[in-house]
């Protein structure tokens, strides 16, 4: 570390870190710590991530890769105080990144971290965000809180065997702003058992969540956990900042409210049909995907009549899920180059298929990923590795990739900003499926089943009352969004997005990580 003299280290305010010079030397503390694990495999760790704060109270995130977790994790604790420096800084671009500065720490084998004990504590490690900011998108560690004034039943959904769990609800703060919550797996799990066990009492509900973000879905915000490793969820627990907003709140006058505060509370729990995902969004034909102008999600039925190739079935990655370029064959550095951590020691395969798909209104081009493929063709992820492997760089889509070849699906797909501002006429695809019963189920509700089903008079056969139409499209108990679904503070439901279980057309952009079989560059030196 640099030094004045030799008692004294020279050390760098977090708010100055840049790209300017290599060198910089950090007394920070760990405010929060976690391990995020891969979304295939939750039982595999991908590295170690904390946020550090300095003195001056300035937040930085840093993460240890996976092979390095072994060197430095017995420094590292929540709340320890550490000297670091000799550290790699990446830009902060993606939306995983928890804190506002512009770049983020990265370990090296040389990294230098030792035990610091002269560091004055006077900022709060948590940094509570008020729901006027966050709505306001100014957040920095992400941690909420507030009261929960109304849930939806808990969700259980059943996908290729797999069962999730997802509970939607509004918090308030104490100024009365509410924000809609998606709380999935054991947090939603937890949130349930919590409101069936007290459900006969007055008191309020108080929940604290821990590394959250925010998300729009339709012009309208949302709070989700970011991955249920990682981030923490406290239910009215004995901690002073809890203690501190119930004493505020009981100050307030909320008496008319308590008496209904346990009915809006429910603890009941629904099973998805497998065809109300896709009822829950427009059901629209192919020529009238142009016509929206904002995002939205619709429900496409369309049959897969080919594949674009222009830009192949997969993508070379770096070990920071960032797309890598290959080098030229004089270069010392390496086979590839990555933008993003400008140090490749792993490559992998990333799946991106682009499929042509036709309805009777026209035709189209949808994104396929690897989450999607491997269902469609019962394959694991080591078999397209190898795949890959063998392809070396030709880009030649496997003959079990073929299956899918005129085949009709049910798609739910994205329209997303990226499209509406690049004039992007690729559109992603959030789930699909050929089940025989989804299809007849959605058919029924599509355009042309209803044009086709007319009278002589015009009045279409067998038309639902108008009861049954609302209790379809307007109180959607069972009707589920896999991406995720959170209540609307004026409808009580709509559905959202996940990033974390989406892949981005931007590939620079997603962080989503997946479980991979690794391809080491010496596999791959021989690409065209």
């Amino acid at each position: 570390m640099a030094a004045n003299n030799a008692d004294q280290v020279v050390f760098d305010k977090v708010a100055e870190i840049n790209a300017s010079k290599e060198s910089w030397n950090i007394r920070v503390k760990v405010v929060m710590l976690w391990k995020p694990t891969y979304i295939n495999n939750p039982n595999m760790v991908a590295s170690l991530d904390m946020i550090l704060i300095d003195q001056e109270g300035s937040r930085i995130q840093a993460t240890i890769k996976k092979n390095l977790i072994p060197v430095f994790e017995s420094l590292f604790d929540e709340g320890a105080v550490r000297e670091i420096s000799n550290f790699a800084m990446a830009s902060n671009e993606s939306e995983y990144m928890l804190v506002p500065h512009k770049h983020k720490i990265n370990f090296y084998k040389t990294t230098k971290v030792r035990v610091s004990t002269d560091f004055v504590d006077t900022v709060d490690p948590y940094h509570f965000i008020s729901f006027p900011d966050l709505l306001a998108r100014n957040f920095d560690t992400r941690v909420a809180f507030g009261e929960v004034v109304s849930t939806d039943p808990m969700r259980v959904i059943v996908e290729y065997g797999r069962e999730k769990r997802l509970m939607n609800l509004v918090a308030q703060d104490l100024s009365g702003t509410r924000i809609a919550v998606a709380l999935w797996g054991s947090f939603a799990m937890k949130l349930n058992t919590y409101i069936s066990q007290h459900n006969n009492e007055t008191a309020p509900v108080i929940i604290l969540l821990r590394l959250a973000k925010l998300k729009i879905w339709g012009g309208k915000y949302f709070l989700q956990q970011i991955i249920i490793s990682t981030s923490k969820l406290h239910i009215n627990d004995d901690m002073p900042q809890i203690l501190e907003f119930k004493s505020n709140l009981n100050a307030l006058d909320t008496n008319v409210e308590s008496s209904s505060r346990t009915s809006q509370l429910n603890s009941d729990t629904v099973v998805a049909n497998p065809e109300d995902y896709y009822l829950r969004f427009q059901i629209k034909n192919i020529d009238e995907i142009p016509d929206f102008n904002e995002e939205v999600g619709l429900t496409i039925i369309a049959t897969i009549i080919g594949f674009d190739m222009d830009d192949g079935w997969y993508s070379f990655c770096c070990d920071c899920s960032k797309k890598v370029t290959k080098n030229d064959d004089d270069v010392d550095a390496g086979p590839f180059h990555c933008d993003g951590c400008r140090f490749v020691s792993d490559v992998f395969g990333k799946i991106r298929i682009v499929v042509r798909v036709q309805d009777e209104s026209g035709s189209s081009s949808f994104v396929l990923f690897e989450r999607h493929v491997k269902d469609l063709i019962h394959r694991g992820n080591q078999w397209l590795m190898e795949k890959i492997a063998k392809d070396q760089g030709r880009q030649q889509i496997p003959d079990e990739f073929k299956i899918l070849l005129n085949k009709k699906f049910v798609f739910k797909v994205q329209i997303s900003m990226f499209n509406l501002q690049n004039n992007y006429r690729v559109y992603t695809v959030h789930k699909l499926t050929d089940d025989e019963r989804v299809l007849a189920e959605v058919t029924k509700r599509s355009p042309n089943h209803q044009h086709h089903n007319i009278n002589d008079n015009g009045i279409p056969i067998n038309k639902p009352n108008k009861e049954n139409t609302n209790s379809v499209h307007d109180d959607n108990l069972d009707v589920v969004d896999l991406e995720a679904v959170t209540p609307s503070s004026s409808t009580g439901k709509r559905p959202i997005e996940i990033d974390a279980n989406t892949d981005s057309l931007e590939w620079s952009s997603s962080k989503t990580r997946a479980v991979r079989d690794t391809l080491k560059i010496p596999k791959l030196e021989k690409l065209d």
